[in-house]
């Protein structure tokens, strides 16, 4: 008779150990697998965790305090004093997306400051980056893009107009050349203004004491100066700033010269984030119609 498993059992319980033990049991397949797979699971976790550690490294944040006018200068700069508002300007969106893509890791830090002070603020290292425009000579502190001759890069800046604002009144006509008209009068440009020293060694006659374009505009209103100069990307991007004097104050075709406007940075900053600020430079010279996408959304500005 086949013995039951319980026979077998009570039969094998009698009988003499065998000369060898038995092996152990083996454990059960799912715990084996169980096993197996939290092991590759730690693995993976690992090896991910030594992939991603440079990701991280590489997107830590930089912190870059950027200065700018503290004027309401619309669509390019919105609001007055140290506040920034929601939308801040064309031109703040574009510097807030150049700092971005550069691959500083976080958004800005916006600091407000008079105009005048910019310059001052910037080389002394108060502040990290801000908007230069074309001077005679540049001062000490202050870092620009260079091309491989080591002069000025042209290319990587944002290009600008600068445009003269004269009375309705006067009538002048379309064909105005403003450099040749202007000379022997009076042109009203606001304090501060990087190109004020250029535009007097090209022998115009320069009143900069009012603080900003509004005071200007009233001086021309009053007669006191014969034209008011503002600088714009666009001659439509002045469209705003014109339809509050109703007509009154009318924009000539013909700018009075072009220029060019650079992000500059504290030569220290520079030093310590070369690669940062270079990879800025040449976003901006890369994305260099990206303002006129900006714009569409200060249109009604």
């Amino acid at each position: 008779m086949i013995p039951t498993s319980t026979q077998r059992s009570d039969h094998t319980a009698m009988t003499p150990a065998p000369a060898h033990a038995p092996a152990p049991p083996r454990a059960p397949a799912t715990g084996r697998k169980a096993g197996r797979l939290a092991a590759a699971r730690a693995g993976a976790a690992v090896l991910l965790a030594a992939l991603l550690a440079p990701a991280a490294a590489g997107a830590a944040c930089i912190p870059v305090r950027v200065g700018y006018m503290d004027q309401h200068r619309p669509p390019y700069w919105l609001g007055e004093g140290s506040d920034v508002p929601d939308p801040p300007g064309a031109a703040v969106d574009l510097m807030h997306d150049a700092v971005l893509g550069a691959g500083f890791g976080c958004a800005p830090v916006w600091v407000r400051l008079p105009i005048a002070r910019l310059r001052v603020a910037l080389a002394s290292g108060d502040i990290d980056m801000s908007p230069l425009g074309e001077l005679p000579s540049y001062p000490p502190g202050i870092a620009l893009p260079r091309d491989k001759a080591g002069n000025i890069d042209l290319d990587r800046a944002m290009h600008n107009a600068l445009i003269v604002l004269v009375r309705a009144g006067d009538k002048l006509p379309a064909s105005t050349v403003p450099m040749q008209h202007f000379k022997g009068k009076l042109l009203g440009v606001a304090q501060g203004q990087s190109y004020a020293p250029r535009l007097r060694e090209a022998g115009l006659t320069i009143d900069d004491g009012a603080r900003d374009l509004e005071r200007n505009l009233e001086k021309l209103r009053l007669g006191r100066v014969d034209g008011v100069v503002v600088a714009a990307v666009s001659p439509a991007h002045l469209k705003a700033t014109l339809a509050r004097y109703k007509g009154a104050v009318v924009q000539l075709p013909q700018p009075l010269i072009n220029t060019r406007v650079w992000l500059a940075f504290n030569d220290n900053f520079y030093r310590a984030h070369p690669a940062q600020v270079e990879a800025l430079w040449t976003w901006l010279d890369v994305n260099r119609h990206r303002l006129g996408y900006v714009m569409q959304k200060y249109r009604k500005q």
